[in-house]
C-alpha cells in the first residue's frame, strides 16, 4: 500500500520500519525532521509538511502524543483531512479522547476519507518486535480494508465497535496499566525497604501470578537505577486524565492515586522520565 505515515517517535518510528520491512510505500513526516532520517536510509520517502505525506496516498497513519497534537495535524488549512484523496483511509494510532476520534470520524465522512481511531499497546519493545495490540474503533469496511497493515506492526488487532470505541478500550487499558505500575513500584520500595536482593525476588516472582512483561520491564529498570522511558510520565499524566474523563462520574480510586503519585514524580524528576519513576514518590512519602 502507499502510506503516508506521520510521527516517527519511540512508537511510531519502529512501527513504521516494520511496513516498510513488509514492503508498503510510506512517505514519513516529523515536525523535527531529524527524527525521519533511518527511515528515510531505510527507503521512505521524505516528505516535508503534513500535506506532503498524506497527498496520493491510500492509506495515512498517525502517531503523535497529544490529543491536541491529534487536533493540529488533522484539522486546518494544512492538516490531514484537507489533503486525504477521497475513499482513503486515515489510521489514528495515538491515545486520546474518544469524543475528539468521533468528531474526526464525522468531518472525515464529510470529505469520504475514513478516521479509525487504532490506539496501541505494547511499547517500544512490542513496536520493534512487531507484538503490539492493536484496539480499533471506526466504520467497519475500512478497518477491514487496513487490516492487512496493521497486522505487519502488531500482534493481535481487535475491532471494538464504532467511532471512539478503540480510544474507550485503550483507556480501560491504560486502568489496568496504571495499577500495575503501582504495585509493581510499591513491591520494589519494599523489597528495597526490607533489605530483600532485588534480582532474587525477581526471579522467584516473575514465574507466579504476580509476573507479566510489564513487571519484567520496571522491576529490571529499578534495579539497575534506570528512570529512562519505555513510557514518559508526561504521557502517563495525560493518559490517566482520558481515563478520569472517561469515567465521569464514577469513582476511580487507584487512578487518583497513582495520577497524584505521578505528578509528585514529574515535579521530581521530570516528565520526560519513565514510569518506573513512580517508586521516587513512594519512597519519599515513606520518608
Amino acid at each position: 500500500m502507499r502510506v503516508g505515515w506521520i510521527g516517527t517517535g519511540l512508537m511510531g518510528e519502529p512501527m513504521a520500519r516494520r511496513l516498510l520491512a513488509a514492503g508498503h510505500r510510506l512517505a514519513v513526516y516529523n515536525r523535527t525532521p531529524s527524527r525521519t532520517r533511518k527511515l528515510v536510509a531505510a527507503g521512505a520517502g521524505a516528505a516535508g509538511s503534513v500535506a506532503e505525506a498524506v497527498a496520493g496516498n491510500e492509506v495515512v497513519v498517525t502517531m503523535v502524543a497529544l490529543p491536541a497534537d491529534v487536533e493540529q495535524v488533522f484539522l486546518g488549512p494544512g492538516g490531514v483531512l484537507a489533503h486525504a484523496a477521497p475513499g482513503s483511509v486515515v489510521v489514528d494510532c495515538s491515545t486520546s479522547s474518544p469524543e475528539l476520534a468521533r468528531r474526526l470520524a464525522e468531518q472525515g465522512a464529510e470529505r469520504d476519507v475514513a478516521v479509525l481511531d487504532a490506539p496501541v499497546s505494547g511499547g517500544p519493545a512490542g513496536a520493534e518486535a512487531g507484538t503490539l495490540s492493536i484496539m480499533a474503533g471506526g466504520d467497519a469496511e475500512a478497518y477491514a480494508r487496513v487490516r492487512p497493515l496493521l497486522a505487519a506492526v502488531a500482534a493481535t488487532v481487535v475491532h471494538h465497535g464504532p467511532p471512539g470505541s478503540g480510544q474507550l478500550a485503550k483507556l480501560v487499558n491504560q486502568t489496568l496499566v496504571a495499577g500495575a505500575t503501582l504495585a509493581v513500584c510499591e513491591a520494589y520500595a519494599l523489597a528495597h525497604r526490607v533489605g530483600l536482593d532485588p534480582e532474587l525476588v525477581r526471579e522467584s516472582t516473575r514465574v507466579g501470578v504476580a509476573g507479566s512483561p510489564l513487571f519484567d520491564f520496571l522491576w529490571t529498570r529499578l534495579a539497575a537505577g534506570d528512570l529512562e522511558p519505555g513510557f514518559k510520565l508526561d504521557h502517563f499524566i495525560k493518559d490517566l486524565a482520558l481515563v478520569r474523563e472517561a469515567a465521569g462520574e464514577s469513582p476511580l480510586p487507584g487512578v487518583g492515586l497513582v495520577t497524584e503519585l505521578a505528578e509528585r514524580a514529574r515535579a521530581g524528576r521530570g516528565g520526560g522520565r519513565g514510569t518506573q519513576a513512580l517508586v521516587t514518590a513512594i519512597m519519599e512519602r515513606a520518608r
